[in-house]
């Protein structure tokens, strides 16, 4: 309601200002086929709008949810296939730089295409202490490719196991490019603006047609039923959007908390929760 606040003051001022109209000028503007083929053509390309949306919205979960599953199997792999005389702190290494490729991943998804992604503070304080000063998501797939190679040029890999670090690098790469791709190509601005404006229409002269029944409660009808349309367009929107809006968005900061909690602990700052609404990014 706070976000579509102006747009629901405007329907109900033109809804106000459209009251003297009377029954004759409201038939004049409002012949029987043309509120039909409206409402069909409405609701045509709204129930498109909603299916391409959550669909959108889909996809961005089954890849967050890959990627939960991936560092999973980064974590065993390393615990499996590394000897034990590999260092602690190279493993953990290994462990920290999935865990701050998630969260680089969260901040650029959330962030505008046209600045840098802004990390939280625990975040930066972990990629300082792995050498990053401007880290990114691609930054540290590179990364993670040079140290698997360094690992099979000391002996601590063979080709097999390897090929098996990559595999799991290369799903954590295919999942993370499904997402940009989510990021960076929204439905096309020309339907956005198409379906939008086709539901003020509607929505318009279904209160117009039910003010010129005349009854006050016919008013009240239609001025509601205007600002629902309103409203169900602006939620298909959000939902194509999952990674921005706090109330539509997928709860990407639970998905990083969970990956840096599997793979480094319960007593690492990034799987504690936040004390302000579970978000490391505000």
């Amino acid at each position: 309601m706070r976000r579509q606040g102006r747009s629901l003051l405007l329907a109900t001022l033109l809804c106000i200002l459209s009251l003297p109209l009377n029954a004759t000028v409201a038939r004049t503007l409002l012949p029987e086929t043309l509120v039909q083929v409206l409402g069909l053509l409405l609701s045509i390309f709204l129930g498109f709008r909603y299916s391409q949306a959550y669909n959108r919205w889909w996809e961005a979960r089954v890849l967050w949810g890959a990627l939960v599953n991936e560092s999973r199997n980064w974590r065993d792999l390393l615990t499996r296939v590394l000897p034990s005389q590999l260092p602690l702190s190279l493993r953990r290494r290994l462990l920290q730089q999935v865990v701050l490729l998630m969260w680089c991943l969260n901040a650029e998804l959330r962030g505008s295409d046209r600045e840098a992604a802004v990390l939280a503070p625990q975040t930066h304080e972990l990629a300082l202490k792995l050498g990053f000063k401007n880290p990114s998501a691609q930054l540290l797939l590179q990364q993670m490719a040079k140290e698997q190679f360094k690992l099979h040029q000391d002996g601590w890999l063979d080709s097999v196991e390897s090929r098996e670090f990559g595999r799991v690098q290369q799903e954590i790469a295919n999942a993370l490019g499904g997402l940009e791709r989510i990021r960076h190509q929204p439905l096309p601005a020309s339907s956005t603006f198409f379906i939008r404006a086709l539901t003020w229409v509607y929505g318009y002269l279904v209160f117009l047609k039910l003010d010129a029944i005349g009854p006050t409660t016919s008013v009240l009808v239609g001025w509601l039923v205007f600002l629902v349309f309103l409203m169900a367009e602006r939620i298909g929107t959000f939902l194509e959007h999952p990674f921005v809006d706090a109330r539509f968005a997928l709860p990407m900061d639970r998905f990083c908390a969970l990956i840096s909690l599997d793979l480094l602990g319960a007593s690492d700052p990034l799987a504690q929760p936040h004390p302000t609404k579970g978000s490391w990014l505000r």
